[in-house]
């Protein structure tokens, strides 16, 4: 008998839990406590309500009853609004709160799957030191809380999410996202999506397909109406083929994005297009920014005014340009991933402090670069004398410039020491001089020359590129060995061929007429005198 009081007891004592549900005060179903032992140090709380098993003891598992209890193979909305605090309405209205959350976190790209849910039954928020949790940054108003030893929503929170879910869809787009919601239902699937939706995604590409076309058209007007003063026309017809297709491909993306949570997809091909077009959207960034050093490059090189650029100095500027967009747009395209790039760039900042260190020079030479292309000191075919070279410039480039000698040899100077130093540039000269000392012998008559003197200069006035002003032919002083005219002409070239041409043509006239006036040049003597005196013994 005893055994079968005692066997009866356990039987009763297995039952009572299972048969304790029933209706509370608020109309709510009741629930059965359960434990789960995923492991040997830890376990987690799950109940059972409405004939399945759910559990809130993290917020990994509130979110999770929150939205996996709303999918159509798994629709138990009241285990969903269980995650809602029950002060707020009555249970119809936190079923509502339940899928218009769902909703905002559809069209604000905030996906469970890529959430980093903490699996802690006592997690502390950091910032606060509270048990809190933010669902995400994007709607801060939006996070749970651990009441007893259930994590839900916040009662803030859940009072909201009615006007959060307002700001998101715009009245005229409330109706149709609860049309589509209601004909979401009780469809069939071909190949995992539903009829009504492979026929809204046929719908959406064809209007994309027509949106592509018809931007591209309205962006060339918009640049020809913006642009219509631009003094180079050419510059026109270059922005509108580099910018057309980034722009507009970037606006698919966005139309793409904003229409994407009217499709409701499952979550999984869901966060897969919003990458894909958050990918193809930064790539858009980054086509933009790369083209941008062309744009720059080419308004600058047909600019008339003051600060336009040497033809030589575009392939620097824009593989500088280039290199600069290039990392731009890499960002770009991480920040639009979601990808937390602060770390990422101080780390460049500080790599690029470590290379500039190491690499000194070369960033010297290719400010140096720089400075010559802006300042223009020389030009490639100018005559200069820096830093006791003296050529012709043959190539500036990035890191040096190259001047070939009169001898025909080959001289690379850095770019820093070249912008650093004084440059003498010959080619920048108007007039050409010519300078020197004709030298007469003492005892040439006076007249013969000035006659000599007169001469010279009426060849100078007659001579084709001389300067017919400012030039001196004088007597200029008694040297030790001869008398000395000063002759200083200037001709009028900037070639320094022509310049020594003109130099013979007048030194050959100078000797003609020398020789008919009758003077002679000198040339270095000595005269000693001696002188002897007698001597008395």
């Amino acid at each position: 008998m005893t055994n079968y009081l005692l066997t009866l007891l356990c039987v009763l004592s297995f039952l009572i839990p299972f048969t304790s549900i029933g209706q509370n005060s608020t109309g709510d179903e009741e629930e059965v406590l359960m434990e789960s032992y995923p492991n040997d140090h830890d376990f987690y709380n799950f109940y059972i309500y409405d004939s399945v098993e759910y559990s809130q003891s993290t917020p990994y598992h509130a979110l999770h009853t929150h939205l996996d209890f709303l999918k159509e193979d798994n629709y138990h909305p009241k285990v969903a609004a269980r995650v809602f605090p029950t002060k707020v309405g009555n249970l119809d209205y936190r079923i509502e709160l339940a899928n218009e959350l769902k909703l905002v976190f559809a069209a604000k790209g905030i996906y469970v799957n890529t959430l980093d849910l903490p699996l802690e039954k006592n997690y502390i928020e950091k910032n606060t030191q509270k048990k809190r949790y933010i669902i995400d940054s994007k709607i801060p108003d939006i996070y749970l809380i651990k009441v007893g030893d259930r994590w839900r929503y916040s009662s803030y929170s859940a009072l909201k999410v009615r006007s959060i879910f307002e700001e998101v869809y715009p009245s005229y787009s409330r109706e149709f996202i609860k049309f589509i919601s209601s004909v979401h239902k009780g469809q069939k699937y071909v190949l995992g999506l539903k009829v009504w939706q492979w026929g809204a995604i046929l719908v959406l590409l064809l209007a994309l397909y027509l949106t592509y076309y018809i931007s591209q058209w309205l962006f060339s007007v918009i640049i020809r109406v913006l642009f219509s003063k631009q003094e180079n026309p050419n510059i026109i017809h270059l922005l509108i083929k580099k910018y057309s297709s980034p722009v507009v491909i970037a606006l698919l993306c966005l139309l793409f994005h904003l229409a994407l949570p009217l499709l409701l997809l499952d979550s999984y091909i869901m966060l897969g297009l919003s990458i894909a077009v958050k990918f193809v959207f930064g790539l858009c960034i980054a086509t933009f920014l790369f083209r941008t050093a062309d744009i720059l490059v080419a308004q600058l090189m047909f600019s008339r005014k003051r600060f336009s650029i040497d033809r030589h100095l575009a392939p620097v500027l824009r593989s500088s340009f280039r290199l600069v967009a290039l990392m731009l747009g890499i960002l770009s395209i991480l920040k639009v991933m979601g990808y937390n790039i602060n770390n990422l760039v101080t780390g460049i900042s500080f790599g690029g402090l470590i290379i500039a260190f190491a690499a000194q020079d070369t960033v010297k030479n290719f400010i140096g670069s720089i400075m010559l292309f802006t300042d223009k000191p020389f030009k490639v075919g100018d005559s200069i004398i820096v830093k006791g070279q003296s050529g012709i410039v043959e190539e500036i480039g990035f890191r040096t410039t190259k001047i070939r000698t009169f001898d025909n040899s080959l001289v690379s100077l850095p770019n820093n020491l070249a912008a650093d130093n004084d440059i003498n540039n010959m080619g920048k000269r108007h007039f050409r001089r010519f300078r020197t000392m004709l030298s007469l012998e003492y005892g040439s008559d006076r007249h013969k020359v000035k006659e000599f003197i007169q001469q010279i200069r009426t060849a100078i006035d007659e001579h084709e590129i001389t300067k017919k002003e400012g030039y001196q032919v004088r007597l200029y002083q008694f040297a030790p060995s001869s008398i000395d005219v000063l002759l200083n002409v200037f001709f009028v070239t900037d070639d320094y061929d022509i310049e020594l041409k003109s130099r013979e043509e007048l030194m050959f006239t100078i000797m003609e007429i020398a020789d008919k006036v009758g003077v002679n040049f000198a040339f270095p003597t000595q005269t000693i005198h001696l002188s002897s005196e007698d001597k008395e013994v």
